[in-house]
């Protein structure tokens, strides 16, 4: 075989090898639309991802490494893990946004005694949830399909960390984002309680976000990521128990800690979010 044969037969093995990497890639398992969003889950080798359409495109909502699906691999629900050391008591948690369950799964799993209600607007979600990321219910682990801020207004039960993960792109809903819906959250809070938000930096209403938690809860601690903040909120001065970490987390607590922001990064005067 001459040196032009030899090179013709190795652009066509590159080429074959670079498609079947692609579709070994994004290889779509499921394609759902509801009245809320178009999704899609894909596979990469050994992890699933949620996406959701966002205009043209479709972005990552979720990801899970189907070998071990209650280990956490974003930064942002590392960070969320992070508050589940600041509750002065520690038996019952709500998660506002379930999306593909990563953290509700991760709870589940270190915390053997906890019991963990997740509440999503989209009953896709759920379904997706179910059926490709590894997500059960049990007597521990309930699913509540509907409006997080309806159902804060309507139950009776409280909890020791309310986790907020709802979004709508970059942005939270506008209901899930006032300062009377945190209010709300701050009444179904046990003593002691803390609420955990996520938001997006780059967002044009971080500032107003800061200001809305802050006229609210006495105390606030930001926790700056990657293009966002987890910012842990409570009545009570914020001390964290490091007693409640696990060597199965699978990361470390300590260099989490470290991005706490010793300065708050937004404008106190900002003018709060309200209904």
């Amino acid at each position: 075989m001459d040196g032009k044969a030899i090179l013709w037969v190795a652009t066509i093995l590159l080429w074959l090898g670079t498609g079947l990497a692609w579709g070994q890639r994004d290889k779509v398992l499921a394609r759902r639309r509801s009245a809320y969003n178009d999704l899609r889950v894909i596979q990469e080798g050994h992890e699933r991802i949620l996406k959701v359409r966002q205009g043209k495109v479709f972005v990552e909502e979720s990801r899970c490494d189907m070998r071990r699906p209650a280990h956490l691999l974003h930064q942002y629900s590392r960070l969320q893990m992070l508050s589940t050391l600041y509750p002065r008591s520690f038996s019952q948690v709500l998660v506002v946004g379930l999306g593909g369950a990563s953290l509700s799964k991760a709870l589940i799993a270190q915390f053997p005694d906890l019991h963990v209600d997740s509440i999503e607007l989209d009953p896709e979600i759920v379904k997706l949830s179910r059926q490709y990321f590894g997500y059960r219910e049990s007597e521990r682990c309930r699913s509540i399909v509907g409006d997080g801020r309806a159902y804060l207004e309507k139950t009776h039960k409280t909890y020791d960390l309310i986790v907020l993960d709802a979004f709508d792109g970059l942005e939270i809903p506008a209901p899930l984002r006032t300062v009377e819906f945190y209010q709300r959250v701050k009444a179904r809070l046990n003593e002691g309680g803390v609420a955990v938000s996520n938001l997006h930096r780059r967002s044009g209403n971080y500032d107003r976000d800061r200001a809305s938690l802050a006229a609210v809860f006495l105390h606030t601690v930001g926790f700056q990521g990657t293009g966002l903040v987890e910012v842990i909120s409570s009545s009570q001065p914020l001390q964290p128990q490091l007693q409640r970490w696990k060597a199965s987390w699978g990361f470390e607590a300590q260099p989490l800690l470290q991005l706490t922001q010793a300065v708050p990064d937004y404008n106190p005067g900002a003018q709060p979010f309200e209904d």
